[in-house]
């Protein structure tokens, strides 16, 4: 069975120390009571990716934040391509920033080295902890063994399946409710003719985990990824006979025109243009604000997000990616001072998330009558505009009253989203799987490839997959196991 992680809600952070003391001078005169300073940092450094760029005037927030806080932030950010590579390099070497941005392909293993902070008690002691407006879903998601080693950005969000609406109605069809409906409607789109493409994806398998996060509706209750089951055991789930079945949908599908012909070596870039060009009758993709962007690519267009068939919300519904971490390194002189004064000042449900989402007011947003703000055009490209300082509005962790009115066809879709999905996991933090992660990957999709294509059934497909993967599967599972 499909393994999803059944998060609680806890809530946590640190609290400023006050020193007094008082004494009589020689001439008897009472001293002035001395007050010590807290915690704060002087200077914060913080490498990011998924935040504004310098050329949408970035530098502002930074500026804005040493006036609010006193605390000067530099922030480095890396090209997008080079990011994760900077980043481990700069942890090899021993000299990472204070605080890093970091996804989960790095963050357990990161935290296993011990380059990464414990934050559990400072967030369990702390104040907005306490004050509930937090939702410690996301929070615990990010835990590993019960501690915390990094604080979530945003929700990890995940994707949902959207729909040509208006295609859907012109077939005179209600939106699918299970796979056999599921199927019928992309069998309607494909008698439309003209090269449609009836469901695209990125890919079959996603680039990392979790690798069923793309087409949902045929992985079902396969789990193609090592997973924990509730008796401690660790499994390969890609060799599972769950996988086998769903290799048969993706064969049956697919040899039926159903799937986008390039399916396996699509990126999202490709799927997009295809959807652009009115191509594309269903595609699997990100929650929230794409749900506005895809519509407005494709003139003429109108979409609609599918809730979970039955057979996905029987098995954990859309999978969710666990969250980007805000972590601090293990070798930061105040950790405590940075934990407080930035990563809970980002999410205070007040001043600082205002900051942290929307900007500098006059520079990245304007406020209207209505106490209501709209985004001003970006510096870098004034057609477009700003979209999040370094947390996008859409995906909050906090219950917090944001001033900016949001597209209802993005609320729409994370709504929909949110009626059925679970949190994958974060992966396991093993050497032995990093080093061999690569090398499985690649046999995966050679077997999900060959069973699609009909180069080979879904059993001789398994049968091979098996055999060639043995060698690494088995040190990954012995590794995890210990």
């Amino acid at each position: 069975m499909r393994m999803k992680k059944n998060l609680l809600f806890k809530l946590t952070a640190l609290s400023l120390a006050l020193f007094t003391a008082a004494g009589m001078t020689a001439c008897g005169k009472q001293a002035e009571e001395e007050v010590v300073e807290d915690n704060k940092p002087e200077k914060i450094t913080m490498t990011f990716d998924t935040c504004m760029t310098y050329d949408n005037n970035v530098q502002a927030v930074l500026d804005k934040y040493k006036e609010m806080t006193g605390i000067e932030l530099v922030l480095n950010k890396p090209d997008h391509d080079k990011y994760y590579e900077k980043v481990t390099l700069a942890f090899a070497a021993g000299n990472a920033d204070d605080v890093v941005e970091m996804g989960a392909a790095y963050y357990p293993q990161n935290a296993a080295d011990r380059n990464l902070w414990d934050m559990t008690a400072a967030w369990n002691k702390s104040e907005l902890a306490a004050s509930g407006i937090v939702n410690a879903e996301y929070v615990d998601g990010l835990k590993i063994d019960g501690k915390l080693y990094g604080f979530p950005t945003v929700a990890g969000n995940g994707t949902v399946t959207y729909v040509r609406k208006d295609w859907l109605d012109e077939a005179d069809m209600d939106m699918p409710t299970d796979y056999a409906g599921f199927l019928d409607m992309l069998r309607a789109f494909k008698q439309r003719g003209n090269d449609v493409i009836p469901l695209t994806a990125a890919g079959v398998l996603n680039g990392d985990a979790p690798y069923d996060i793309f087409m949902r509706e045929f992985y079902q209750d396969a789990t193609p990824d090592f997973y924990q089951k509730e008796d401690g055991t660790w499994v390969d789930g890609f060799s599972e006979d769950s996988m086998k079945a769903a290799m048969q949908r993706f064969r049956d599908a697919y040899a039926e025109g159903l799937i986008d012909p390039d399916v396996v070596t699509n990126d999202t870039k490709s799927c997009r243009e295809k959807f652009k060009n009115n191509l594309v009758g269903a595609f699997n993709y990100w929650a929230g604000s794409w749900g506005a962007k895809l519509e407005d690519s494709a003139p003429g267009s109108e979409l609609a997000a599918m809730p979970a068939i039955a057979e996905v919300k029987s098995t954990g519904g859309y999978t969710g990616r666990a969250p980007l971490a805000m972590v601090i390194n293990a070798k930061a002189e105040n950790p405590e001072g940075i934990f407080e004064h930035l990563i809970l000042f980002s999410h205070d449900g007040g001043e600082g998330q205002m900051l942290f989402t929307h900007g500098v007011e006059g520079v990245h947003y304007t406020k209207n009558e209505d106490g209501s703000i709209t985004a001003m055009p970006q510096e870098a490209d004034p057609t477009k505009n700003i979209e999040k300082a370094f947390y996008a509005p859409e995906y909050s962790i906090t219950t917090w009253s944001d001033p900016m009115k949001l597209d209802e066809r993005v609320t729409n879709s994370l709504n929909v989203y949110l009626q059925s999905w679970s949190m994958a996991p974060v992966s396991p933090a093993s050497k032995v799987l990093s080093e061999n992660q690569v090398k499985i990957d690649e046999l995966k999709n050679r077997a999900l490839a060959d069973a699609l294509h009909g180069n080979k059934t879904p059993d001789e497909a398994m049968e091979k997959y098996v055999s060639d993967s043995a060698t690494y599967v088995e040190a990954v599972l012995a590794d995890l196991s210990k």
